[in-house]
């Protein structure tokens, strides 16, 4: 006997179907470049803050969404009897019939169009920097349209790890802190470099249960093109590698050195890889990963965010080198 259908309000299903949870790796990010923009200056404006955190939530739920109907119409979501919904295979709610294809895409693309028209009331407001704006803004609505729709796909061609460490990383530092100090400076850049690498393998995680799906499909993102015995250690790698850069960057007196806090949530990658690398072509046992990924920035985040609040009222340089 067939299970009656799931009814929900439309509206309810497109929110949920922008799956805002996720939004957790936007806004540590741009709280980020708020935080350091604050130190660098003391001061920052308070309508330019909210501002630029729409414009970082808009853009998220519309990728989210975009990403969604390309998948749909690519057909990996359809066939994905591996999906870990909402964290893998997409939200579900097209395949559920609570929304059409074309309602996710149109949302999507409105709230894009939101956060454009906000994002050129900022420029208006800050015209000495109208430039790199422009840039930032044009790399993130290029991602959001053809991050897997036509032509360029670029998650298809393996590109997509990259731009989601892009975006959701250096960009999203960076642009906050540019808007409201008006200044370039490489603090941002790599200190967001750290909580992007970190969404980069949020996304790489989810791909291994897409695995079979996303071939079938043609998404030939890293994990397909590397295979899921290999990409185990192209996962370790991104766990990894934002401590060696965080290091690399007190080094050279680039980030203060009590971010080194963050080692505390090392045991938690450390766990994470292992379960990774014993489970990897088995999606439901690898679920700890998936999960534990996610709590892993999120604690990761946190701390880099708390070390830089409390930068001014240390009594000693933060941000001499403990190396010398």
């Amino acid at each position: 006997m067939e299970s009656p259908p799931m009814k929900m309000p439309k509206w309810k299903a497109l929110i949920l179907a922008s799956r805002p949870p996720f939004l957790q790796v936007t806004l540590v990010s741009i709280i980020l470049g708020i935080v350091i923009a604050w130190i660098h200056f003391r001061s920052i404006n308070p309508a330019l803050t909210i501002a630029v955190i729409l414009i970082g939530v808009l853009f998220h739920l519309s990728v989210n969404l975009v990403h969604e109907y390309w998948d749909w119409k690519s057909g990996t979501d359809n066939i994905n009897v591996n999906a870990i919904r909402p964290f893998t295979g997409g939200s579900g709610m097209i395949q559920l019939g609570l929304v059409s294809p074309k309602e996710e895409l149109l949302f999507g693309l409105s709230l894009m169009l939101v956060g454009v028209f906000l994002g050129i009331y900022v420029i208006l407001q800050v015209l000495s920097i109208v430039i790199p704006l422009l840039v930032i803004g044009a790399i993130a609505v290029i991602s959001i349209i053809f991050y897997t729709g036509s032509p360029l796909k670029l998650s298809h061609r393996g590109l997509g790890e990259f731009f989601v460490f892009l975006n959701f990383g250096p960009l999203m530092s960076f642009g906050p802190y540019l808007v409201l100090t008006q200044k370039i400076d490489i603090e941002p850049v790599v200190a967001g470099s750290l909580t992007g690498i970190l969404t980069a393998a949020i996304l790489y995680i989810n791909e291994f249960p897409d695995f079979e799906a996303d071939s079938k499909a043609g998404k030939r993102h890293l994990v397909v093109r590397l295979g899921l015995e290999k990409a185990r250690y192209g996962y370790a790698t991104l766990v990894l590698l934002p401590y060696i850069i965080q290091t690399i960057g007190i080094f050279f007196r680039l980030i203060p050195w009590i971010t080194l806090v963050t080692l505390v949530t090392l045991p938690q990658a450390l766990k994470n890889i292992k379960i990774c690398f014993n489970n990897y072509n088995n999606p439901k046992k690898l679920f700890p990963a998936n999960i534990g990924t996610i709590k892993h920035h999120l604690f990761y985040s946190v701390l880099l965010i708390m070390s830089y609040i409390v930068v001014p009222f240390i009594p000693i340089n933060a941000y001499f080198n403990l190396f010398h």
